[in-house]
């Protein structure tokens, strides 16, 4: 359980985690909304047919996918079931085991209306509302935390 007697985190410490926490959802939570609000393509949605597309050039295997997403099996195949009833994506079986997932005609149009969306969007809720400076040290604060130790 680890060692019980760790001190729990200032107050400053936790203003900074708040930060660090908020900085986040809110960006993305605006440009989801934007995307949603454009598309009806929810957030995960895009993640599974953008990953699909600029990765996988259209089609992965499905355990590729569920790696790039970070997401455990379980949920990736529920998010595809869904997709699949809203003929975003088609899955078919792989040689030997495993599974194709790949866009279809609904999902490359949809996906293809959502990234000047999406770009709009980042633009105007993350990049325009920074300096060069600033955006310079998120990318190297998210370079050295993204480091393995």
């Amino acid at each position: 359980m680890g060692n019980m007697t760790t001190k729990s985190l200032s107050p400053r410490e936790l203003r900074i985690w708040h930060a660090f926490l908020a900085m986040g959802e809110d960006v993305l939570e605006r440009v989801g909304r934007d995307i949603a609000n454009a598309t009806e393509l929810s957030g995960p949605e895009f993640g599974v047919l953008s990953r699909l597309a600029a990765i996988g050039k259209g089609e992965m295997r499905q355990h590729e996918l569920a790696t790039v997403l970070g997401w455990e099996k379980g949920r990736l195949s529920h998010q595809l079931s869904r997709m699949q009833k809203r003929k975003l994506i088609e899955r078919r079986p792989a040689d030997g085991r495993g599974t194709w997932v790949a866009l279809t005609k609904v999902g490359r149009e949809k996906l293809e209306y959502a990234l000047p969306v999406r770009a709009e969007s980042v633009r105007r809720n993350l990049l325009s509302r920074l300096s060069a400076e600033q955006i310079d040290t998120i990318v190297r604060v998210s370079n050295l935390l993204g480091d393995e130790e």
